[in-house]
C-alpha cells in the first residue's frame, strides 16, 4: 500500500473496522470492486463523486478519508483508545499490572484493567484519596477491604466506594485475577509523562495516594 496516499489507508482501515469486504462496500457504494481495490493500494485518481459515494457508504464525512491516522498513531486521541493501545501504568508491587484504557487526556474518570497474580496485593498499608472507586471482577477472585470490612469478590461481582475510606486489596486465590477498575482522581498515579518529560513517580494502587498504616 502506498503510505503517501491517505485515501487508500483510511479507506482500508475504515472498511476493516466496519467488517466489510470489498464486495460489500462495492454493493453499498455502487463503486466497482476493482476501483476500490486500486484505491486501497494507492492507485488511481478517484473523482470527487466517487469519494462522496464511498464516504456515504461508510457513514463517514468526506474529509475522514483524507486524514492519515493509523492505529499506531492514535495514542493521543481524546476520544478513542484502540484495542491493545492502552497505557501501561507504573506499579511498584510485584505480580500486578495496570493498564489505562481511556484517553489519558480524559481527566474526569480513568478506566483501567488491573491484573493480579496469586499472592499479589496493593501494598502493606491502606489507601485513601479523592474521588470514587468502582470495579467489576472479570476473572479470578479479589479480597477487598474497605473501612475495616472485608469482601471476597469473584468473577461477575462489582464494587463501589468513596475513595476517602481506607481501603486495600489482594489476590488470595490460586489463579490470576483481572478487574475492570474505575477511578475519578484528578491525577492518576503511575501514569508515564509524555515523551520528553520526566517520568511520573510510581505508586502502587490503581489511582491511589501513598499507603498509610491504619490503627488497629
Amino acid at each position: 500500500m502506498n503510505a503517501n496516499n491517505p485515501i487508500g489507508i483510511r479507506l482500508r482501515q475504515t472498511r476493516k473496522d466496519l467488517d466489510l469486504s470489498l464486495a460489500d462496500l462495492a454493493k453499498r457504494s455502487g463503486v466497482a470492486i476493482g476501483t476500490l481495490s486500486q484505491l486501497e493500494r494507492g492507485m488511481g485518481s478517484p473523482s470527487l463523486r466517487t469519494i462522496e459515494r464511498i464516504a456515504l457508504a461508510l457513514g463517514v464525512p468526506i474529509y475522514w478519508l483524507f486524514e492519515v491516522q493509523g492505529r499506531g498513531d492514535e495514542s493521543g486521541d481524546p476520544v478513542v483508545v484502540r484495542s491493545g493501545q492502552g497505557i501501561a501504568l507504573t506499579v511498584t508491587e510485584d505480580g500486578m499490572n495496570k493498564t489505562l484504557i481511556t484517553p489519558r487526556s480524559f481527566e474526569p474518570m480513568q478506566l483501567m484493567t488491573v491484573e493480579m497474580q496469586p499472592g499479589s496485593k496493593s501494598g502493606p498499608g491502606y489507601f485513601r484519596h479523592e474521588g470514587i472507586d468502582v470495579g467489576y471482577v472479570l476473572s479470578g477472585s479479589l479480597h477487598l477491604e474497605v473501612d475495616g470490612r472485608l469482601y471476597v469478590l469473584s468473577s461477575g461481582d462489582t464494587f463501589a466506594f468513596d475513595s476517602h475510606l481506607p481501603h486495600r486489596f489482594e489476590n488470595r486465590g490460586g489463579s490470576r485475577a483481572e478487574v475492570l477498575w474505575i477511578n475519578t482522581k484528578s491525577k492518576l498515579s503511575g501514569l508515564p509523562e509524555p515523551e520528553g518529560q520526566k517520568a511520573a513517580d510510581s505508586l502502587p494502587l490503581a489511582g491511589g495516594e501513598k499507603a498509610e498504616s491504619r490503627p488497629q
